[in-house]
């Protein structure tokens, strides 16, 4: 059995022996060693026969080190004993499930962003994301970002407000509490993006911060890749990517840049660039 994973903030999607498993985000930059062990624990438990999986194929954010990927992978084989593991990073996860082995510029916009260059083997290029408070230009927390710094001074629009305040039901206290001292910051103000994506149809404020985050996205990250004044396209992963899919193609006829493909997640792609290489 082959286990292949691609793990984020807010969920990490377990593909074993063709059933989807989903637990909650691992990011190693962020959680404990004995967080992560946890939610490794859950699949574990799972799978009728742990001595069944023979590779472990895992992707994850905050995997940037030599370091991190060998503790991930020493976590992995004390629940699959035996198994070959390989660790990398959540980037090279999108490379993969969007070129395969051809070349390409990747785009991940989820609870954060990233953006890499890849030739088909080895990411080549990548401008750093800079996490939700340096940067991640493009991704739900950023987008949740900007809207809290207006919600808590009152800048937002009044009936927008109202229907937040009904909605989500937080007070300034509990809106700190979680930014400044919660396990999870970035995937507490992702959480609010779905809001301001679904009103940004209709209210112009909302429609305002979507385009600035995206265009942020754009100016600050994909356009680092482009060697001349030739056409980028791009391939994008993550569900904040897709439900801003449209904003991202008319923005980016303002940048010379074509975005080719969407994936939500990209975990099935992933199965089946890894049996296609096992087949080979």
């Amino acid at each position: 059995m082959t286990i292949v994973a691609e793990s984020g903030a807010s969920k990490t999607d377990w593909m074993v022996g063709g059933r989807l498993i989903r637990t909650k985000g691992m990011n190693f930059s962020v959680m404990s060693r004995e967080d992560i062990s946890s939610v490794v624990a859950c699949v574990a438990k799972e799978i009728v026969s742990e001595d069944s999986v023979v590779s472990v194929y895992f992707y994850g954010a905050g995997l940037v080190s030599e370091s991190q990927k060998a503790s991930m992978g020493e976590i992995i084989r004390g629940y699959f004993p035996g198994a070959s593991v390989e660790c990398a990073s959540d980037l090279l996860a999108a490379a993969r499930a969007l070129w395969g082995d051809s070349a390409g510029t990747v785009a991940i916009l989820g609870t954060g962003s990233n953006s890499c260059s890849y030739d088909g083997v080895r990411i080549t290029a990548n401008i750093r994301p800079g996490g939700y408070i340096l940067g991640d230009e493009g991704g739900g927390a950023a987008l949740g970002r900007l809207f809290m710094a207006d919600y808590i001074k009152n800048l937002t629009p009044r009936r927008l407000s109202e229907k937040f305040r009904e909605q989500y039901r937080l007070d300034y206290a509990d809106i700190v509490n979680a930014v400044y001292k919660s396990p999870n910051p970035a995937g507490f103000l992702a959480s609010f993006a779905p809001f301001i994506i679904d009103a940004a149809g209709k209210d112009s404020y909302c429609r305002s911060l979507v385009e600035k985050n995206l265009t942020a996205f754009i100016t600050r990250s994909l356009l680092s890749y482009r060697l001349s004044d030739e056409t980028l396209e791009v391939g994008v992963v993550g569900s904040v990517g897709m439900a801003c899919s449209g904003w991202l193609e008319n923005i980016g006829k303002d940048h010379n840049v074509i975005f080719r493909k969407f994936i939500s997640s990209p975990v099935e792609a992933l199965s089946a660039y890894h049996m296609d290489r096992n087949g080979r």
